[in-house]
């Protein structure tokens, strides 16, 4: 006997199996985002500054390493919680991240000036004035935090991760996950409340491509999450997103193109 809910749903079933078959490739997509910016980075198009011997090098300055970390982190949880739960759309995609992270994560290395000073280095760092040789990444303060620190904090999220995977613990790889996934969320939203309160939304501050495929790749997994896997491991975190997708496009498209404070075109 077929039950009213289960005639209720029957109609839905197709659709979530659609957004299974989906999520993935949207995950894919926004793993695969970073790469054109980061491989068009080179010392042509790089900011110069003054070294200490006295000659222009091209600085990265204004490249973080921690999207890229955290990228590595965030897919290394999820595959292992996606294993553990035995859901293929989560581990397989998640699999494809954890490479792309780390070819990230060692392209930036290289473009930093590697972890060891060579002159031959395409992408010098600055150079400080109380040392001869060009900075390496393992010296450098420009960023938010060092790069010793980011990696020591990685690799304790990662040890973390694999000793709850070994104990087939998936509710600490699931809050480690969320944790990543809303710091990653959630820092795009600092530059919304500048925009919101300068009524102005310069010109490419908000990529549109990206923030859509984001907020599609959210909805995939919050319907298939909450349908289709019933774990709010999945869906919580993505239904979050979801909203933060929406709030950046809702802000680009009120005030792109607005001069500051006066909220006209």
């Amino acid at each position: 006997r077929i039950s009213a809910k289960s005639f209720m749903l029957a109609p839905v079933a197709p659709f979530v199996q659609f957004c299974g078959n989906c999520a993935p490739i949207t995950s894919i997509l926004l793993y695969a985002a970073p790469f054109p910016t980061l491989m068009s980075i080179g010392a042509a198009n790089l900011p110069q500054s003054l070294g200490s011997d006295g000659k222009q090098r091209s600085s990265i300055l204004s490249l973080p390493l921690l999207p890229y970390s955290s990228m590595t982190v965030n897919a290394t949880l999820w595959t292992l919680y996606g294993l553990l739960i035995s859901s293929k759309p989560i581990y397989l995609c998640n699999s494809v991240g954890i490479l792309m992270g780390l070819f990230y994560v060692a392209t930036f290395v290289h473009k930093s000036g590697g972890l060891a000073s060579s002159s031959s280095s395409k992408y010098l760092p600055v150079t400080s004035s109380a040392l001869p040789k060009p900075l390496t990444i393992l010296s450098r303060t420009d960023l938010p935090s060092t790069f010793s620190s980011q990696i020591t904090v990685s690799l304790l999220l990662l040890t973390s991760g694999l000793l709850a995977f070994r104990l087939h613990n998936k509710t600490l790889i699931g809050v480690l996950a969320n944790l990543i996934c809303g710091v990653m969320f959630l820092s795009p939203l600092s530059s919304l409340f500048s925009i919101i309160k300068k009524k102005s939304c310069p010109r490419g501050s908000i990529p549109l491509p990206f923030t859509l495929v984001q907020g599609l790749n959210c909805f995939l997994w919050t319907v298939y999450g909450k349908i289709g896997l019933k774990d709010v491991t999945v869906w919580g975190p993505n239904f979050f997103g979801l909203g933060c997708a929406l709030a950046q496009a809702a802000v680009k498209f009120r005030y792109e193109g607005r001069e500051p404070g006066l909220g006209k075109p």
